[in-house]
Order: structure tokens, then sequence, then C-alpha cells
């Protein structure tokens, strides 16, 4: 009972950091697939694009912010978290800014460069990083509230910014997101962490201690602090790769061709967006019991476990063309997302260390950018070659099945 309200304790003790890294979790919403895929047809129109033009523009981007962030990822490491997260948060603006006011391949080409570096790439780095680095015994849940921003974005902003779209047209929307985080998002969040040169004393007072016990040989359980250089060198990085990236895959190419999807099944599209509400409350759900069952069990055991929901998606996917098959989809990819990062992202820190987590995040970080920037292309060509909906849901199947093995066979003798 103690070690319960111990651990509940240190959970609500930096409440601050809980609930930054848990707004910076939804303000990064403006750089995701989910925000940009509902500009999707008024972009094409605006710049007389094709799926598959469209496709490979997002995916030079995207590409090209998973190689970028192999550098600023590990920024968070040197410099203090409240001059990072500003500098990202301007950076957003900036994106936001040149999205609505892009004419041409170029500037459109730079617009989707910021928002996927900015927003999918920093923005969530930075959320996931630094309650991973300041909290110990709870990681677990800690980022398991932190993904729930993430979940809000998906169960909220389809609608408002759809909506949004309607009201004011597509540019003004790039705008009004642009504003929304300089005026609100950049001042509240930094409000939340103005105290944070007490918290990072506190870190590098821990890391003192443990430098100190690491050279005592009798003393046991100091954790390593491995360097990025090392991880790369870990057999079991490479080994559980495949299950990192099946999830960001996956998903993306299912909400950036959903529309596609929906239409080829015989869905209501409706019906879809109506059930996002049901996808978001899986994903809360499976989020909060994988970060409880992390901080009792430890990330490695789950982590050849939590995309099995998603080969009930692709079974979903297979099924006919009653709506109640959405149902399925929807349910079986939000459990996966939700676990995803209430797994992932305290596993880094527990086989690795905190000391260079940002180096190493920003690794994982790049290798999810780089899956979520070839998945609407593949996806797309795999569609204009005449693959199903069905087949799509065999190939999820496969994938998950397949990255589960190989994250269980490195780190079976973990």
């Amino acid at each position: 009972m103690t070690d319960i309200g111990g651990k509940r304790s240190e959970l609500l003790s930096d409440w601050r950091l809980l609930l930054f890294g848990t707004l910076a979790s939804l303000a990064s919403a403006p750089g995701q697939t989910l925000v940009i895929s509902l500009f999707n047809a008024d972009i094409r129109s605006a710049f007389d694009l094709s799926h598959g033009e469209f496709g490979t523009a997002y995916m030079m981007a995207t590409l090209a912010s998973a190689a970028v962030i192999l550098w600023s990822g590990k920024l968070i490491d040197r410099f203090d978290l409240r001059v990072v997260f500003a500098v990202t948060t301007l950076g957003l603006c900036l994106a936001c800014l040149v999205a609505g006011s892009s004419t041409g391949w170029i500037s459109l080409l730079l617009a989707l460069f910021l928002l996927r570096h900015f927003g999918q790439g920093l923005m969530t780095h930075i959320a996931v990083t630094s309650v991973n680095r300041y909290y110990q015994t709870v990681r677990g849940k800690a980022s398991a509230i932190v993904n729930q921003g993430f979940t809000l974005a998906e169960a909220t902003l389809p609608i408002t910014i759809s909506a949004l779209i309607l009201a004011i047209g597509w540019r003004n929307s790039w705008y009004v997101l642009g504003l929304i985080a300089a005026c609100i998002v950049l001042p509240l969040l930094l409000a939340l962490i103005a105290d944070h040169r007490r918290r990072h004393g506190r870190y590098l007072d821990r890391m003192s201690i443990l430098d100190t016990d690491a050279v005592a040989p009798d003393v046991s359980g100091a954790q390593r602090q491995w360097t990025r250089a090392e991880m790369l060198r870990d057999v079991r990085f490479y080994g559980v790769l495949p299950v990192v990236l099946a999830p960001s895959f996956l998903n993306t190419g299912l909400m950036f061709h959903h529309q596609h999807i929906v239409q080829s099944k015989g869905w209501d599209l409706q019906t879809w967006y109506l059930l996002l509400m049901a996808y978001a409350a899986s994903s809360i759900a499976f989020s909060m019991l994988a970060g409880v069952m992390v901080d009792r069990t430890g990330a490695r055991s789950l982590m050849p476990l939590f995309t099995l929901p998603m080969v009930a998606g692709g079974l979903s996917l297979m099924g006919g063309g009653n709506d109640v098959w959405i149902f399925g989809v929807l349910v079986s990819f939000g459990a996966a997302a939700g676990m995803t990062g209430a797994v992932t992202a305290p596993f880094w820190a527990e086989v690795y260390g905190v000391q260079h987590l940002g180096a190493i995040k920003a690794v994982a970080t790049a290798v999810m950018i780089f899956a979520s920037a070839m998945s609407p292309a593949i996806y797309g060509a795999m569609f204009d070659a005449g693959i199903t909906a069905p087949a799509i849901g065999m190939l999820n199947i496969v994938v998950v099945l397949a990255a589960s093995a190989c994250a269980w066979l490195a780190l079976r003798k973990s």
C-alpha cells in the first residue's frame, strides 16, 4: 500500500510537467497526419496535384524531417527545456504561416517540412522525452497521461478544423492554428515549466549519484547510461525496431487514405468520423492500462505485445460492407496507438538510461517519422495497382505478427 501511495505521490508531485507534456503532445497536432489530411483536398485543388503527387510531396518533406531530427532531437540533452520548447513552438508558428501563404511547389514542400519537423517531430519529442527523463518509477503512467494529448486531438480536431475550413477557408485556417500556437500554447506551457531550473537541478543531483555508484564495485543496481553510439551497436535495438515502426506505418497509411478505404469498402464516411470517438476512447483506455502494466512489470515485457490489437484491425479490414466493421478497425487501431506511447517511450529510458535520452529518443523518433513518410506513398501505389482494402488488412496482420516475433526474440534473454 505504501508503494502504491508513493508512486501516486511521485506522479502528482510534478503535475506541472505532466500537464506540460500532455498539452505539448496536443500542440503537435498541426504537424500530424490527422490534421494535414483534413487539408488534403483543398491543397490538391489549389496546386492541381494528383493523389500520388501530393503523397510524394508529403513523403519528401517527412523524410527530410526524419533526417534533421537526428541532429535537432539531441538538443534537448544540451539546452534548457524552456529554450528548446520556445524555439520549437515558434518554428511551428512559422510552419503554419508558410502553409497558409504557400503558392508553389517549393513553398508547399517547405511548409510540409516545417509542419512535420516542428509538429510531429520536435513537439512530440519534447513532450515524451521530458516526462521520461524526470520521472523515475512511474514512467509508464506518466507516458500514458501525456499520450492523452494525442487522443484529445484525434477526438476533437477533425470536426473542429473541418468546420473552420468551411467557415474561413483552408489558408486562413492555417493562420488561426499559427496564432493559437503563438498566443496560447507558447505562454501557457512556458508558465507551466517556469520552475524548470529546480527540476533539472534535482535530475543532475540524481545523475551524479548514479555516476558515483557506477564506479563503486560493491554497488549493484546502478543503471548504465548508454550513449547513442552504444545503443546503435546493441542488437536489441534492431530487434525491437520493427515493432516500433509498425504502428507508425500502418496507422498513418490507414488515416491518410481513409477516404479511399471507406469508399472502397462501401462504408459510410460520416459513420467513420463519428466512430473516431471510439478510436479515442480505446486509445485512452489501453494507454492507461499499458501505463500501469509498464510500471508493474517493465516496458521490456510489453514490447512484443502492444501492437497485437492491430491484428483485429486487419481482420476488420477484411470484413464486409457493413459499417459495424468500422468499429472493429478504429477500436483496435486506437488500442495499439494508445499503448505505443505508453510502452515505447519508457522502454528507451528503462533499457538505455536517461542521460542521453534526447539523442537516443531522436533515433526512435526519426525511424517512426521515416515509416510515416513511406506509408502514404506505398499505400497509394498499392491502391493505384488495384490492391484492395482486404489485402491491406492481410498486410497489417503479417507485419504485426512478424514485428512482434522480432521483438520477442531480441528481448527474450534480456
